[in-house]
Formats: C-alpha cells, sequence, structure tokens
C-alpha cells in the first residue's frame, strides 16, 4: 500500500467520477456523517446536492463549515480517498443562485432535476 497526498488534478478527477461521498457537519461541538448523493462542477469546483430539511440541514445553517469524503475502492489494500473542505451554502432566487440550479440541472440527474424547485445546495 502506498500513502500519498494527491495533486489537485487527481483529486478532481477521483470526484468527478464519483456520485456518492459523506457529508461531515458539527453542532455544539458534536459530529454528524451521512452519505449524500452529488454532482461535481470541475470549472466551479463545486459539488451540488439536495436534501429536504432535516438535520443535517438545520445543522449547516447553524454551522456552515462542512467537509465531504469521496472513496474509489479496488479492494482493502487500494483505495482512493479524497477529503474537501469547505461551506454549505443554500442557493435562492437571485440570479447567480437560478444560474446554479440551471448548471446543477445541466448534469442531468433526473432526481436533481425534479427537487430543483424544492431544497437545493452547493458545497463549495
Amino acid at each position: 500500500m502506498r500513502i500519498h497526498e494527491l495533486t489537485d488534478a487527481e483529486s478532481a478527477a477521483v470526484v468527478g467520477r464519483s456520485e456518492l461521498g459523506r457529508l461531515a457537519c458539527a453542532r455544539n461541538e458534536q459530529p454528524y456523517i451521512v452519505p449524500i448523493h452529488f454532482n461535481f462542477d470541475a470549472d466551479r469546483r463545486c459539488l451540488y446536492a439536495f436534501s429536504s430539511v432535516g438535520q443535517k440541514i438545520q445543522w449547516m445553517r447553524e454551522n456552515p463549515k462542512v467537509c465531504v469524503e469521496v472513496d474509489e475502492i479496488t479492494d482493502k489494500d487500494h483505495w482512493t480517498t479524497v477529503l474537501i473542505f469547505g461551506g454549505y451554502e443554500e442557493l435562492g432566487d437571485s440570479p447567480d443562485d437560478r444560474a446554479a440550479r440551471q448548471r446543477a440541472q445541466e448534469f442531468g440527474q433526473q432526481e436533481l432535476a425534479a427537487a430543483i424547485d424544492r431544497q437545493l445546495a452547493t458545497i463549495r
């Protein structure tokens, strides 16, 4: 097994091949981690994901600092992990947010397109 730090390009390639990750957030010094489905916008270097309002949304509204872990696992001795540190942002109705919604929709994920009028968030 070889352990090394990935370049930005290598990290982006792993994230670009993935759709599933683990979102970590925290509130009142209590960590919380959940699996999420996402789309990676390589040009804007952000992740698009959606969720109905629940614990993770409430926690991220209080503390927008988040981390997403993305893995590629071949077997127990061969795997790659990318950690993405960033901030949670909800999309509103501004022209920029409408453009981001359009961009997310262009990724072609049917469930994301169906949820576009509900809760849509980005992690940058």
